[in-house]
């Protein structure tokens, strides 16, 4: 999935989801794949 459709799937959970914390849980793993 883009980040473009990340964020468009979150807008339609219409604030159930933590935007924030999911894009940091995110690139969290991102960053922890690439050591």
């Amino acid at each position: 999935m883009t980040p473009e459709r990340i964020k468009e799937r979150l807008k339609e959970t219409e604030g159930r989801v933590d935007v924030e914390a999911f894009v940091s849980a995110l690139e969290y793993v991102r960053d922890d794949g690439r050591r």
